[in-house]
């Protein structure tokens, strides 16, 4: 009998995981007529939605997993930049790459444009805000983003 709901067990779980791996592979998938290349944050997004599936199928079966996946998606989505690293910076990653813009055509190395908060970006902040008597936070502050003239 244990043997039995041991197995009724294993089969409820694989069928979870199953479930929870072709949901994010569907999602991951999107709209294949266009066969556009994934962004780094559409990758983002599928990983966690694979993992958030993975993990709520362990855990709550079927249903685990579809919450699993909507939460996981939903987190590797909106806690990643454009290239799908882990962001460290409050700003979105329009204003990330509107900041970037108006310190470079300023004079202010920022290096790339790609809506990436990095070294290069802080460091070119820290210098405007020097040069234009704002406290040197590091950061895209409301006081930094109306002296760039960059809306947030």
């Amino acid at each position: 009998m244990e043997i039995a709901m041991n197995i009724k067990h294993a089969m409820r779980c694989t069928t979870a995981i199953s479930l929870a791996l072709a949901l994010s592979t569907a999602f991951a998938a999107g709209d294949a007529a266009t066969s556009e290349p994934m962004t780094g944050k559409d990758k983002a997004t599928a990983i966690g939605a694979t993992s958030g599936a993975v993990a709520g199928a362990v855990v709550g079966g079927p249903i685990g997993a579809v919450v699993g996946a909507g939460i996981g998606g939903y987190v590797g989505h909106q806690g990643t930049d454009a290239n799908g690293h882990v962001s460290t910076s409050p700003a979105s990653d329009s204003t990330v790459r509107k900041a970037q813009t108006a310190l470079n055509d300023k004079g202010y190395d920022a290096g790339k444009v790609d809506g990436r908060w990095g070294p290069s970006t802080e460091s070119a902040i820290r210098r405007f805000q020097a040069k234009n008597g704002i406290a040197e936070s590091g950061t895209l502050d409301s006081s930094t983003l109306n002296a760039l003239g960059v809306n947030g």
